[in-house]
């Protein structure tokens, strides 16, 4: 029985189920982008359904921006490392979030918004789609800017972590109202690693914002996301002579059926879809008392 015991409690470093590279696109009114996740990954990835990185020292690849558009049954988090992004929407916000903030809009029942992308030296960023369990989709909207300012960073031996979102090692940061989510900006020095206890059961997806990372041996390229599979320690590795950066993001898979068809409407039947974008043609997608007056 002692032996048992024990062996319950050896240590199983996640590995990697499936690197996924990104493809070049242009989405918006002509943004420049990298597709990572999306519909073909939202499985695996569950709860997190997209993922799209830019990165841009021209403007002409991403002042045109993403003009109004709808969203439903999401919640879009947007990282800008570098730059800036001016976000408004139909519940009246205007706001710019610069270097080092995060945009956190929950869509909910439905909300319209747009992006506008100021030029800069450089435009460097990710935005993640994070789903909504059925029982929260038609949910109030709402934004929440976290400002650079107010994220935490917090040293270990090796690196330095930002706090992006939820908790690490006693420290609080933003915590989504819906689906508990733990988003770190994990900064490691050359040659050193990171290694954290984690709940065996909760999904964790990771991107190489910054150079390349080595999980369990395997190498992760620069601007590759890395879906892990079970396991009770997270260690990533840093064997290159220059400081990476790795977006680690933990969540728990919500494990319903996803019904979404190309665009920003995700829902767990084709019966919901085609009321969103039936409401959307009669003027009647939005549920908020506040309406966009221009």
């Amino acid at each position: 029985m002692k032996k048992k015991i024990e062996e319950r409690k050896v240590k199983m470093n996640r590995t990697v189920k499936r690197i996924v590279e990104g493809k070049p696109g242009i989405d918006g009114a002509g943004v420049h982008l990298t597709h990572v996740l999306s519909r073909h990954t939202m499985h695996d990835s569950d709860p997190l359904l997209l993922l799209d990185a830019f990165d841009s020292t021209d403007p002409q690849h991403y002042t045109a921006g993403f003009p109004m558009h709808p969203h439903r049954g999401i919640e879009t988090i947007s990282y800008v490392y570098s730059g800036a992004m001016v976000h408004r929407d139909s519940l009246g916000n205007e706001d710019a979030i610069t270097d080092g903030g995060v945009q956190w809009m929950t869509s909910g029942s439905g909300i319209l918004h747009e992006e506008k992308l100021p030029p800069v030296k450089r435009l460097f960023g990710v935005q993640l789609w994070l789903n909504m369990k059925a029982k929260d989709k038609m949910a109030d909207p709402a934004y929440t800017p976290i400002r650079s300012e107010e994220i935490k960073e917090i040293p270990f031996d090796g690196g330095m972590l930002r706090l992006l979102a939820g908790r690490y090692k006693g420290h609080e940061g933003y915590l989504s109202k819906y689906q508990p989510v733990d988003y770190y900006d994990v900064h490691i020095a050359p040659g050193k690693r990171f290694e954290m206890k984690v709940d065996e059961n909760r999904a964790i997806t990771l991107f190489t914002l910054i150079g390349e990372a080595e999980i369990e041996g395997q190498k992760v390229e620069n601007f590759r996301a890395s879906i892990l599979n079970n396991g009770d320690t997270l260690v990533i590795d840093n064997k290159t002579e220059e400081e990476n950066a790795v977006l680690v993001f933990i969540s728990d898979p919500i494990k319903e059926p996803i019904a979404w068809r190309p665009g920003p409407i995700v829902m767990n039947t084709e019966e919901e879809l085609d009321e969103a974008f039936d409401e959307i043609k009669k003027g009647a997608f939005i549920k908020d008392a506040i309406h966009m007056n221009k």
